[in-house]
């Protein structure tokens, strides 16, 4: 905004001298360009991207409790690090998952050990509690109409085996319109994580219809406590959230309802 401060500023001055005055017309024009450039921009996919989505469904996609854990990473449908960097463009962190991103960026770390051989030697040293792999990987692409559709995939991660331990698979969602990505988000979860006798399971389901698109959350959790039979106290607690792709394409989430 420093153009329009000297342009304004150099108008004044020239107006008190009796000279003529910067028009409204170059103002505006220069405020346009510079917000302009502070508004990113996605390029358009890689085709080679999009022809990695081998399964293309049609609304509506109604994903069930063993959706996440029934998929797995493969050579055929595995993520580059550009293609998650790509896919994550705009991403909207939200109370769906507290995760954000840290299994992507936990994605782009192993991927780097791998590529400088530096993997076996990370693996020497690792202690617990400490991710020993983060792998990222296509699901499927869920047609909306003709010029959007949602790119889901996943990424797995899991820890050392001992306690503290925590593994699962994430859902992202990335908003394809126009055939540019718009927007990502995480709209689906299957993960747990332990250090006895404290542990934790979240599980996140989303459905896609064309009556609207929402997630349901469900956490439960062990504070380490038991019962006079010695069976583990849970918390259960569910909350919902309602999702809208704006104009714009990007993800839009509000919770509709907590029940502890």
């Amino acid at each position: 905004m420093k153009n329009i401060f000297y342009i304004s500023s150099l108008g004044l001055l020239l107006s008190s001298c009796g000279g003529e005055s910067a028009t409204s017309e170059n103002v505006t024009d220069t405020a346009k360009t510079d917000i302009a450039a502070l508004v990113p921009e996605n390029d358009e996919i890689n085709q080679a991207l999009l022809e990695k989505f081998k399964i293309s469904t049609e609304l509506p996609f109604v994903q069930d409790s063993v959706y996440l854990a029934n998929l797995s990473y493969s050579d055929t449908n595995a993520l580059t690090v550009d293609e998650a960097k790509y896919l994550s463009f705009g991403f909207v962190d939200s109370d769906v998952s507290y995760r954000g991103l840290s299994p992507v960026d936990d994605f782009y770390f192993f991927d780097s050990l791998k590529v400088n051989d530096g993997y076996e030697s990370f693996m020497e040293v690792i202690d617990i509690g400490m991710m020993i792999r983060s792998d990222a990987f296509i699901a499927q692409k869920v047609i909306v109409d003709d010029s959007t559709s949602i790119l889901l995939w996943i990424v797995d991660y899991a820890t050392y085996e001992a306690c503290p331990y925590a593994s699962g698979k994430v859902l992202y969602a990335s908003v394809l319109r126009n055939n540019v990505v718009t927007s990502c988000t995480i709209l689906g979860e299957d993960s747990s994580g332990a250090d006895a006798p404290i542990w934790s399971e979240t599980l996140s389901l989303l459905s896609l219809t064309k009556a609207g698109y929402w997630v349901s959350k469900r956490d439960r959790n062990c504070a380490g406590e038991v019962d006079a039979e010695e069976n583990d106290l849970v918390d259960e607690s569910s909350i919902d959230y309602i999702l809208i792709i704006d104009a714009k394409g990007v993800w839009k989430l509000e919770p509709v309802g907590l029940d502890a």
